[in-house]
């Protein structure tokens, strides 16, 4: 996948941990609402590219995740404790 020139993983990232809580949460619903901040800020991302921004970040550690994130409704994710 490759982002918009206009967007950078930094802002994803913002996105992404924004609507991450401490609590798990169905990677479904933190990307729904990861797109709902996208269009207020009209930024052209699709749900695809915060799937696999998602998997990245859990594999680095930097957020948490319990199931297979690929399989969105069937995995959870949540910040680090």
């Amino acid at each position: 996948m490759v982002l918009p020139e206009s967007v950078s993983e930094s802002d994803l990232d913002t996105i992404i941990f924004a609507a991450l809580d401490m609590r798990w949460q169905k990677t479904a619903m933190v990307i729904a609402k990861a797109l709902q901040r996208c269009e207020e800020l009209e930024l052209p991302i699709n749900a695809e590219i915060f799937g696999v921004r998602i998997q990245a970040l859990a594999e680095a550690g930097r957020l948490e995740s319990d199931g297979d994130v690929r399989v969105w409704r069937f995995s959870e994710v949540r910040l680090t404790r």
